[in-house]
C-alpha cells in the first residue's frame, strides 16, 4: 500500500479535469476500476480539511512556512508541472499551527502524528491538482477551488 497520496494519484485519471476528477473519484462518482475511495471514510474527511487549511491565504502560509524550514523547493515542486517532492509528518507538524493540526486530528480521531502523516501524503497532491499551470492562482481561484473540495464535507455528513 502506497497511502494516501497513491490514491490521490490513481483518481486523477490521464489528465482532464484536474480536481474535479480528484473530486469525483473520491465522492464516488466514477465507477470505473473500483478504486474503493468512495468508500475511504478517512480520506472523505481529510480532505475537506485540508481544504480548510488551504483556503483565505492558508496555501501561501504554508508555503512560507516551509521556505523558512528550508522545504521551500519541496513546496515549489508541487506547485510546479514536474514531480511533487514528499514531505513528512514532521514538516507538517512545523509548517501548521499546533490548533490547525489538534482539529485535524480531533476531526479524524487520530493522533496528531497519525494526522499530520496524513496531511503529508495528501497536500502535495492536492497542491498540484490545484495549480495544473505551475503557479500559484490568485487567491480567489485558489478559494474556488479548495471551496469546492471543502464542500466534501457537507456532502458526506448529508
Amino acid at each position: 500500500m502506497g497511502g494516501l497520496g497513491d490514491l490521490l494519484k490513481g483518481t486523477g485519471g490521464g489528465g482532464g479535469g484536474g480536481l474535479g476528477d480528484l473530486l469525483g473519484g473520491i465522492l464516488g462518482g466514477g465507477s470505473q476500476g473500483g478504486s474503493g475511495l468512495g468508500g475511504n471514510p478517512m480520506l472523505k474527511l481529510l480532505l475537506p480539511l485540508v481544504a480548510s487549511l488551504l483556503m483565505n491565504g492558508g496555501l501561501q502560509k504554508i508555503l512560507g512556512q516551509l521556505q523558512q524550514n528550508g522545504k521551500g523547493a519541496t513546496g515549489k515542486s508541487w506547485v510546479s508541472t514536474g514531480p511533487n517532492e514528499p514531505v513528512d509528518a514532521a514538516d507538517i507538524k512545523a509548517a501548521l499551527d499546533q490548533g490547525e493540526l489538534a482539529q485535524i486530528a480531533q476531526q479524524l480521531g487520530v493522533s496528531e502524528d497519525e494526522a499530520a502523516d496524513a496531511v503529508a501524503q495528501v497536500l502535495p497532491d492536492v497542491v498540484d491538482q490545484a495549480t495544473p499551470a505551475g503557479e500559484l492562482p490568485d487567491d480567489d481561484e485558489l478559494d474556488r477551488t479548495f471551496g469546492r473540495l471543502h464542500e466534501l464535507d457537507g456532502v458526506q455528513q448529508g
